[in-house]
């Protein structure tokens, strides 16, 4: 088993290595001079870290966490999201996305960051607006399917 500061390694480079993968996914259709459709798949991205960080100030500035003895997980938001992104950008590797997340939020928990009632409250009150962003946006930043192969 790696040790402790290996772990925290991997663990420390999640959410960067989707972020980078999300900013790959959104900056491309710009090859193509897809002017709108980067823009939108940007905008669905920040609007999605929006929703993890307008939480995490509302639990700092209201101690919403801290009054049922439990911690706001920023980094579980913000894989949530991305992974959120990534399921709606790339819908064929969802199950990849989903076991990355899960498997984050066992190392998290394997290297005691938070607790289970800490992922699961965040997730519970995370996902809701992240999940109807996703549909939302779904139909604009979701990739287009090939006139042909629409056709077969």
């Amino acid at each position: 088993m790696p040790d402790y500061e290996t772990l925290d390694a991997i663990a420390d480079a999640y959410t960067p290595l989707l972020g980078g993968l999300w900013l790959i996914l959104a900056l491309s259709p710009l090859a193509q001079r897809q002017w709108r459709l980067a823009g939108m798949r940007i905008g669905f991205g920040l609007a999605t870290l929006v929703v993890c960080y307008s939480l995490m100030f509302a639990d700092k500035a209201l101690g919403l966490w801290p009054a049922v003895g439990l911690d706001y997980s920023t980094h579980s938001a913000v894989a949530i999201a991305a992974v959120a992104i990534l399921c709606t950008l790339l819908p064929r590797g969802r199950p990849v996305w989903l076991a990355s997340l899960l498997a984050y939020f066992a190392l998290m928990l394997y290297q005691r960051y938070h607790s289970v009632a800490d992922i699961l409250s965040t997730s519970a009150i995370v996902a809701p607006p992240i999940v109807w962003l996703c549909v939302r946006f779904a139909g604009k930043v979701a990739p287009q399917r090939s006139t042909r192969a629409q056709q077969t």
